[in-house]
């Protein structure tokens, strides 16, 4: 799983920039709009808020936002899609995975949930308790961004394949 950004096609040398932008960017382009531009509102509303952009980008199409935007966009997918990895969970159960997140992906778990910073500030291991009220929906949560990254490209980019030529 990867990123490509503006920064990493630059420093390419330009016999392997030409070669990618005529054999492999439009096809990497368009898998990460699809992606990003066919995801519901919500969950662009939760990648938006991991990435720090603003509300308005979950209304955008991935090729209308700028580079800068782009670039965070598709890293934030990246660190998302690895932190809710099918595969990482095997062996865990729903409460111990959550204590494997770092706070920031902790946080975006609990926005997609519905929940609020009163709930967020709570130990999360209070989801093992039965008087937890918001547990189901912070499972629920957990089960549907399992289920958004599943099937994210493998490599993302923010970059444009026309960018590639310059």
């Amino acid at each position: 799983m990867a990123v490509m950004t503006l920064d990493l096609v630059q420093k390419q040398p330009a016999a392997l920039r030409v070669v990618i932008g005529k054999h492999l960017a439009e096809a990497r382009w368009q898998d990460s709009c699809d992606f990003y531009n066919q995801m519901m509102e919500r969950d662009r509303l939760t990648v938006c808020f991991h990435a720090q952009l603003k509300q308005r980008h979950a209304t955008m199409r991935f090729e209308e936002m700028n580079d800068v935007d782009r670039e965070r966009l598709a890293c934030a997918i990246d660190e998302l899609r690895g932190a809710f990895s099918k595969r990482r969970q095997v062996g865990a159960s729903e409460s111990t995975y959550i204590s494997y997140l770092t706070v920031s992906q902790r946080r975006t778990l609990f926005l997609h949930a519905g929940l609020t910073e009163k709930e967020f500030n709570q130990p999360y291991w209070r989801v093992n308790e039965d008087s937890c009220y918001w547990r189901e929906q912070l499972f629920r949560a957990l089960r549907e961004l399992f289920s958004l990254f599943e099937y994210a490209p493998t490599i993302l980019t923010s970059v444009k394949p026309e960018q590639y030529l310059h």
